[in-house]
């Protein structure tokens, strides 16, 4: 099968690669099938919708960012990127990670009642100097 999109032009795939979430994502709940893309180049992973491929989400790994972060059996934590031109005011979501199971293709995505995880977490520190 092919997605085509504006952003990676045509992926193939195959059924199997597709994670399901079943309620959607906040804000698109309609969306249930998507993609996971990332390559070695690259720092951010991308989630694609399958039904609708311009949506794209892009997603950084919280484990590099933070050991202690509530976990979810056999899934990895992801935050959504909120991308500008200027790295420095590039900032991830932590108070609302995708949880995604890769074995079972599945994933959900949670708002943790903590006022501990920030939604704009700058993902690059600018130094002065």
């Amino acid at each position: 099968m092919k997605l085509v999109s504006r952003q990676f032009g045509e992926v193939d795939y195959v059924e199997e690669n597709i994670l399901h979430f079943s309620a959607g994502l906040i804000g698109f709940e309609t969306f249930q099938r998507y993609l996971l893309i990332n390559s070695d180049e690259e720092i951010f992973y991308w989630l694609v919708s399958v039904d609708e491929p311009e949506i794209v989400f892009p997603l950084f790994p919280v484990k590099l960012l933070q050991s202690e972060y509530p976990a979810v059996e056999n899934s990895e934590e992801f935050a959504i990127v909120r991308l500008a031109k200027e790295p420095s005011d590039i900032t991830v979501n932590l108070k609302a990670p995708l949880y995604v199971n890769m074995q079972e293709k599945k994933g959900f995505q949670k708002i943790l009642d903590s006022d501990i995880f920030p939604i704009d977490y700058k993902l690059f520190i600018q130094e002065e100097g």
